[in-house]
């Protein structure tokens, strides 16, 4: 995993692009994860030096967040109350499966619970859509995942981040 790096500016565009979405058909927190998800779209654009779609006109914002030298990637952004591990899970709900970017990049927003702002950004790992859902354990909502018992809000994906690749370019 990497601990990623961000800017006040970075900061500042996910709050404002966040204000500006609401609330999406199908959101798990119902809008209360837009910031944490365009922070994760702007860190992992700095990181690659890929452009950031996720906001431009056209259907196919609605398929992928970054094109990188061609490739189409999805930012999966999940928060945690503590650094993830690689035991940890990644996650895609069933109602995003009709995404077809060529990659997934997973990251996690550590925050403290109670706390006004997060602690840090991860990159967990990179993913091929197809050999995502190829490889990934299917969850139906309200069913207990037994290797973490967590009840399931949403019929679900799941991966450990220990197989996710860290390199994208090991995938491309």
């Amino acid at each position: 995993m990497h601990r990623l790096k961000y800017s006040t500016d970075m900061v500042q565009r996910a709050l404002q692009k966040s204000e500006a979405l609401g609330s999406l058909n199908h959101s798990i927190t119902g809008g209360a994860g837009n910031f944490a998800g365009y922070m994760g779209e702007e860190c992992i654009s700095h990181f690659l030096g890929a452009d950031n779609v996720s906001c431009d006109e056209g259907d196919d914002k609605f398929n992928y967040d970054l094109i990188y030298n061609g490739y189409t990637i999805e930012v999966k952004t999940k928060r945690r109350t503590v650094d993830p591990k690689d035991f940890y899970d990644v996650s895609i709900a069933k109602t995003s499966t009709h995404q077809k970017p060529d990659v997934y990049a997973f990251v996690s927003i550590t925050k403290n619970r109670g706390k006004v702002g997060f602690n840090n950004v991860w990159l967990c790992g990179f993913m091929g859509c197809k050999e995502f859902f190829d490889s990934a354990v299917f969850h139906k909502k309200g069913s207990i995942d037994h290797q973490n018992n967590f009840k399931v809000h949403r019929d679900m994906y799941n991966m450990r981040i220990s197989d996710l690749y860290i390199d994208l370019e090991d995938i491309l």
